[in-house]
């Protein structure tokens, strides 16, 4: 064959005898001739053996080979394997380039492993590729030796196609990637040892836990325990390791500082050709974000559910898909019922069409609805409720649900109904007698001059000018409520210092007042000065000092505190406001046993509160000491706020109306040299003459 270089049978041993030559030398020589003949022959069968072979080999070879001529650079014979390795015949193969099929794509390549080969003797790649006769390329590992032959430079190259291998070790380095660079912690541990050990955790792992992969290879994933872990989840990972099956828990573990994060664990076996498991993957995913969340929403269901206010959430169409049970007791009708409905089911008729076109309006531009209105109950029964409606959007800013909060202010409406009308009917009635007994008082004081007699009216003249306060400060106490704070709203202590001073000059001019406020403000607007006039009108009267002197004073408060709130402190010299003034006060009610003389120290209480403060009443041996808390304004509010004043500038009662007593035409006018609010609560406009007979009504 070509392999042998053209080299098909060794020659038969044969010698030249010179004669002449005697017949002992000539017989001892031919039969070393015939020796070395048989001998010959024999070598000469043994080689055709190895020959055939060998040929049987080369035919027969799973691998491709190749014999090349590096000089011609031909391929000289080849096997039927690396005819089908490249997809030609044999014939076509023996006239091609070696590098027309193999290494097509980098030729170089391959002849510098020809060279490489040719000087060591041997050599091994698996760098180069081969192209098909179908245009294919396949990914081949050459081994190459060379071949003593004394026509040419021949090389015995055989090709194993490893495209398979190839492919299988790039998805193996893919998944390598995969699991080295997945978002979620992975780790494999290998049950064939003591203890179950991690033989492997991925980045991910370690992010997760904190853990390098050298401090946990080699040890069993219980130190991730801790002692919010609970030991049936734990159990339940064992049983299932055990059983050989997969398992997915969800569990509290520690990272290595030794803070708390939820695990999402998920276990499974791996299982060699034979099923037998060989390791245990485990993948971990950090849930606390999503465990957090849950829990947010399970305390607002929670929350929505056990609330006093009934809670309705409808899709955007209006379909009612939630009630709360609150709303299910105030309605009448249960979740059930409701369900896929809508709201008309408890409409009561009392609404305008126009009530509802601007409801509609209003919560489908995404703003809040608000409004008092009359419902009906499953009974037929009306209920009034005060209704909050807001919308709720999705990611993309988009309406899909409503959720409505109301409350029933049925009986609250009939008591502030009643309120008002016992207010209106009262105070007219009250200011009406009033100026009846005053105007008699004057004439009997006139008509009769008797010193006995003109302190007896005098004394009914004080109580007639007492009662006629009370009523001036309900009405101030009805302006309270019916205001609320101005958003930003901010009161410089040097401003409110300055108000109250103007007023206390005039009211108090035998008495003296000091303040000392420095650059500092509370968020509050004008009522703050009703409240500071009313506790100064409440602790003068128990002042008897031949000078009574009042003290204001406005600081940050104590310690961490300071940053947040003001403590603007009202203290005297006097005897003090007596403790039982106080009681009620403190207890929020009054009782028979315990209540106070009036209405001031009560508008002083109302009015920090609805402010947003509170009010202490501390020890001071020398008088009264009050302070009042508020909330403290921040430089840049201070700068940037205009102050909104909803009172007028004095904490005094409003001056009368002569043709209006009971300042019903005002609507709420307020005098701006007094500064109390002066508002009525019927806001009717009724005149003496009209209500002459009130009290028969």
């Amino acid at each position: 064959m070509a392999a042998s270089g053209g080299r098909s049978e060794p020659p038969l041993v044969d010698e030249v005898v010179t004669a002449p030559i005697d017949r002992n030398t000539l017989y001892r020589r031919l039969g070393n001739l015939l020796v070395r003949r048989d001998q010959s022959a024999r070598l000469a069968d043994q080689y055709a053996d190895i020959q055939h072979r060998f040929q049987r080999l080369f035919e027969a070879t799973n691998d491709a080979i190749f014999v090349i001529n590096t000089d011609a650079e031909t391929i000289t014979d080849c096997n039927p394997a690396a005819c089908e390795l490249v997809g030609y015949e044999r014939e076509v193969l023996q006239a091609m380039r070696p590098t027309a099929t193999l290494s097509a794509d980098d030729p170089a390549a391959l002849t510098a492993f020809f060279d490489e080969v040719n000087e060591t003797g041997a050599g091994f790649t698996e760098d180069l590729t081969c192209r098909t006769n179908a245009g294919e390329t396949r990914y081949v590992e050459l081994s190459a030796a060379t071949i003593d032959s004394t026509d040419a430079p021949l090389l015995i190259v055989s090709a194993r196609d490893i495209s398979d291998r190839k492919a299988y070790q790039e998805e193996l380095e893919l998944t390598r990637e995969a699991i080295e660079d997945a978002p979620i912690g992975i780790s494999i541990s290998d049950p064939t040892q003591p203890d179950n050990p991690l033989v492997y955790v991925n980045e991910g792992y370690e992010e997760i836990t904190g853990y390098t992969k050298a401090e946990v290879t080699g040890r069993n994933c219980r130190f991730l325990q801790g002692e919010e872990t609970r030991e049936d989840r734990v159990a339940e990972i064992r049983e299932a390791i055990d059983a050989e099956r997969d398992v997915v828990v969800e569990l509290r573990n520690y990272r290595k500082d030794g803070s708390m994060f939820w695990n999402r664990l998920n276990v499974a076996p791996v299982r060699n050709d034979d099923g037998e498991v060989t390791n245990f993957i485990g993948f971990q995913e950090d849930i606390t974000e999503r465990k957090q969340r849950e829990q947010r929403l399970q305390l607002f269901r929670k929350a929505v559910d056990n609330s006093a206010n009934a809670v309705l959430i409808t899709d955007r169409e209006g379909s009612i898909e939630y009630v709360n049970p609150a709303f299910e007791a105030q309605t009448g009708y249960t979740a059930d019922e409701l369900e896929g409905l809508t709201p008309h089911v408890i409409k009561s008729g009392q609404q305008s069409p126009e009530f509802y076109e601007e409801l509609w309006d209003t919560i489908l531009d995404g703003e809040k609805w608000e409004a008092d209105l009359m419902n009906q109950r499953q009974s037929g029964e009306l209920y009034q409720v005060h209704q909050q409606i807001t919308s709720i959007t999705n990611d993309d800013d988009e309406i899909t649900h409503f959720v409505a909060v109301e409350s029933d202010v049925t009986e609250r409406r009939l008591r502030e109904q009643q309120l008002d009308v016992l207010n209106r009917v009262l105070r007219h009635n009250l200011r009406n007698g009033m100026n009846v007994i005053d105007g008699n008082l004057s004439l009997i004081e006139e008509a009769i001059d008797d010193d006995s007699v003109g302190a007896f009216v005098d004394s009914v003249q004080s109580r007639i000018d007492e009662l006629e306060r009370v009523s001036e400060r309900a009405a101030t106490v009805r302006s309270l409520f019916e205001q609320e704070k101005p958003e930003g709203a901010v009161y410089p202590a040097e401003e409110l210092c300055a108000d109250v001073a103007d007023i206390f000059a005039d009211r108090y001019p035998d008495a003296t007042l000091t303040t000392d406020a420095g650059d500092i403000a509370v968020k509050a607007d004008r009522r703050l000065r009703v409240g500071v006039i009313e506790l100064i009108d409440s602790i003068m009267p128990h002042n008897d000092t031949p000078t009574p002197a009042i003290t204001i004073t406005a600081t940050p408060a104590d310690g961490t505190r300071a940053a947040d709130w003001v403590e603007i402190t009202v203290s005297d010299n006097g005897s003090g406001i007596p403790a039982s003034e106080w009681e009620a006060i403190r207890a929020g009610q009054e009782t028979p046993l315990e209540h106070g003389t009036g209405l001031g120290l009560w508008l002083v209480h109302w009015t920090v509160s609805l402010l947003g403060g509170e009010v202490e009443i501390e020890d001071n041996d020398s008088g009264t000491q009050v302070v009042l808390t508020l909330p403290r304004a921040t430089t840049a509010a201070v700068e940037q706020a205009e102050t909104v004043d909803t009172t007028s500038t004095d904490g005094t009662p409003v001056e009368e109306d002569a043709d209006d007593p009971d300042g019903d035409a005002s609507g709420g006018a307020t005098d701006s040299d007094t500064g109390d609010v002066a508002s009525d609560a019927g806001g009717d406009s009724d005149t003496a003459d009209d209500m002459s007979d009130a009290p028969d009504a």
